[in-house]
């Protein structure tokens, strides 16, 4: 568990068969590996960097939707600007009052195992969001103290306190069928999701693979194109080069810059997304070292973010100081710029230990961003000891505080607006907690009153100060750019910024 290296160790060839086997599903497509397909569709076989740890959008951290959301779907959808639209599950939503919204549910909707997709269901969803222990939104819905469903079509919400942005919120809670997932429990539900999207649950090989086929009663305009999806993984960036070249996937994501670069000199196909999700780095500010503040402050000035991009990514990355400037493009007023030599002043010769956790294979070259880091502080005089482990087994321990020292994950902002940040990690009662302090939720808690989010952005702007300037609670270090190779054919992926893709139009 404390090993320095978070690599598989599976032969090549083991995850070679995984994907023979999801060629195999294919067949029923009437393609075969490496070859240009005739008019019909095919099994789309992608390639994923890691197993997700769960498929319950309830309790699951959101890089695992690229696998759910292909049958589950958001309770309001977002445009290529990332804005909520009204195409989705809901059409419409109104702020009838400062504390009090009420939205209309797309009538006549069914779940692919018959149950209605109602207000009803809508409201359920909204609860359990609100009210599971291990809820991944829990501290996005702490305001909301009624939910209600007055008629089969519409929802009303009420908010302790105004909340200008609720509506963003359900552009990332996806809807789930109340009995089934009353039946079934979360990992019952995880084994077989239910949902309203363009597929649905096909079946999986435990640790192997998992796949979705064609709902043919789907509501939406959309449909897919092609028979389904198998997604198998490789944790290897080699392995999952390798199988994007031999044709045995049609697509592979999390391409590491160097795999990106090889593909594309062999005449692959290689698409690169500048993404939302940036990299950071949280000091638990509870616990030794970083309870000190000096220690933090330390900390935050001996590590090099520019360098960090240079190095490790090529330049392929974004250099990011800020936390709370959600959109790519964004930029924060104020930032730390990396001073080792008064990282080095500030540490002394105490020699304080830090442990350094950080989530195996989940993320593109995270163990030598994790060296990188580690080595930085090194310098400094901190001692330093490795922890990777599992993302899910991560995630858990930050909700539950049992991360001293730094935990190393990506902020995915599901929702472009600043509080998805704000309430996610800087309140105290938020998922990471690591950086409890009254002014910051008084702050936080004044700027979802204002009326807009033009009136929100200078508190943002302080919050931001606040958390990464003055306490340096929190290291951003990167934006991700995503690569991912498409072999031969295969074309009408569509990867966006916020971490989701859309298989529905993919051919071969």
């Amino acid at each position: 568990m404390l090993s320095n290296s978070l690599r598989s160790r599976r032969p090549l060839a083991l995850v070679a068969s995984l994907a023979i086997a999801s060629a195999s599903l294919a067949a029923c497509g009437d393609s075969k590996p490496g070859t240009a397909q005739s008019a019909g569709p095919f099994t789309v076989r992608a390639l994923l960097a890691a197993q997700p740890a769960t498929l319950d959008p309830i309790v699951g951290a959101r890089s695992a939707q690229i696998v759910w959301a292909t049958m589950l779907e958001p309770l309001i959808n977002t445009d290529a600007s990332l804005k909520a639209v009204d195409t989705g599950l809901i059409t419409s939503w109104t702020r009838t009052d400062p504390t009090t919204w009420t939205f209309k549910v797309r009538p006549d909707i069914s779940f692919s195992n018959g149950e209605k997709a109602d207000a009803a269901a809508v409201a359920n969803t909204l609860t359990l969001t609100r009210d599971t222990a291990a809820s991944q939104l829990k501290s996005y819905f702490t305001n909301v103290s009624d939910i209600q469903a007055p008629d089969a079509t519409t929802v009303v919400v009420k908010t302790k306190t105004s909340q200008y942005n609720f509506a963003d919120l359900l552009t990332t809670v996806y809807l789930v069928p109340p009995k089934y997932y009353q039946e079934k429990g979360s990992a019952g539900f995880a084994a077989a999701p239910v949902g309203t999207g363009p597929y649905v649950w096909a079946g999986s090989n435990a640790g192997r693979d998992m796949s979705v086929k064609k709902n043919p009663d789907y509501w939406g305009p959309k449909k897919a194109i092609n028979d389904g999806i198998t997604f198998t993984w490789a944790n290897e960036a080699a392995q999952r080069l390798a199988l994007i070249q031999s044709k045995s996937v049609d697509v592979s994501f999390d391409l590491p810059p160097a795999q990106a670069t090889t593909a594309k000199k062999a005449g692959i196909t290689v698409t690169s997304t500048e993404t939302a999700i940036k990299i950071i780095a949280f000091l638990d500010s509870t616990k030794p070292p970083f309870d000190d503040p000096k220690l933090r402050e330390a900390a935050a000035l001996a590590i090099d973010r520019d360098a960090i991009v240079k190095g490790i990514f090529d330049g392929q990355a974004v250099a990011d100081a800020g936390l709370l400037n959600v959109s790519p493009g964004q930029k924060p007023a104020q930032s730390v710029t990396a001073d080792p030599a008064k990282a080095k002043e500030l540490v002394g010769a105490a020699a304080p230990a830090v442990q350094i956790h950080y989530p195996a294979a989940q993320y593109t070259n995270i163990e030598e961003v994790s060296q990188a880091v580690g080595g930085a502080l090194e310098k400094a005089g901190f001692k330093v000891t490795y922890v990777p482990i599992d993302y899910g087994t991560l995630v858990k321990r930050v909700v539950g505080r049992q991360v001293p020292g730094i935990a190393i994950f990506a902020g995915v902002p599901n929702v472009a607006v600043p509080d998805f940040f704000a309430s996610g990690f800087m309140k105290t009662k938020s998922i990471t907690g690591n950086c409890p302090d009254p002014q910051i939720d008084d702050l936080a808690q004044k700027a979802l009153e204002q009326t807009d989010a033009a009136a929100a952005a200078p508190m943002y702007e302080q919050l931001n100060t606040i958390g990464v300037v003055e306490k340096h609670c929190y290291v951003p270090l990167y934006r991700q750019v995503f690569n991912y190779a498409t072999a031969g054919s295969v074309k009408g992926l569509v990867f966006g910024p916020l971490n989701t893709v859309d298989f529905t139009q993919t051919t071969r």
